[in-house]
């Protein structure tokens, strides 16, 4: 794979972000507060999903995504204490799982780069990440071609064109201002289009993902 190498920021401390916090985020964060029972399993239950999608989107439905969603609450549950607000829990998920993708990422670009000069071709899935076999073709496909993006434009593009975060959401999230974060969804979402726009099962599979986010709005 092709997968460009990022200098990772650790997470540290949660984002700061400006959208109004629901009431499930609410709930949890006065849980974690307060150290209420069984606070741990009700943020599995309920960001699971979302964890799981952001890793699959980004890096294809590969056999480690398991392993790689459980790193990203490990993490969480850890550092969870730190969180200084309701708005914040998602977000510093979110945040978790992108550093946990782009570590990743440099992981698989140092071992295709040995399995390129010693083993032959990259290993085949341990086993499937999705139940349509059309849409999971669609995304190994996809993330091929993510993996020729920089991290930087893979991390916006997964998180505003096809998770649909909003720009100033995206940039709390990376660390980035609005105005890059923009730059960064735009170039690589100018980029996946223009190849998807040959195959006719992917260009629908990122349309229909994608919708088109216009970010001049």
């Amino acid at each position: 794979m092709n997968s460009a190498t990022l200098l990772l920021v650790p997470p540290v401390s949660p984002p700061a972000v400006s959208r109004p916090a629901s009431e499930v985020e609410t709930e949890l964060f006065t849980a974690i507060t307060r150290g209420q029972p069984g606070w741990q399993s009700r943020a599995y239950y309920q960001y699971q999903a979302l964890v799981r999608g952001l890793v699959v989107k980004s890096l294809g439905p590969k056999g480690d995504v398991e392993d790689i969603v459980g790193d990203v609450f490990l993490r969480f549950l850890e550092n969870a204490r730190r969180i200084r607000s309701a708005e914040g829990v998602r977000s510093y998920l979110v945040s978790i799982t992108m550093n946990s993708v782009r570590r990743e990422a440099r992981k698989r670009k140092r071992r295709a780069l040995f399995q390129r000069f010693f083993a032959g071709a990259d290993e085949m899935e341990r086993r499937p990440g999705l139940d349509d076999p059309k849409a999971k073709a669609a995304l190994i496909q996809l993330s091929r071609i993510l993996d020729e993006l920089s991290a930087n434009d893979r991390a916006a593009f997964v998180l505003r064109c096809m998770e649909g975060l909003p720009i100033n959401e995206v940039a709390d999230v990376l660390r980035i201002s609005e105005s890059t974060a923009k730059r960064r969804a735009r170039r690589a979402s100018e980029r996946v289009l223009k190849r998807v726009s040959r195959n006719a099962l992917l260009a629908d599979y990122v349309l229909d993902k994608t919708g088109l986010v216009d970010d001049e709005t």
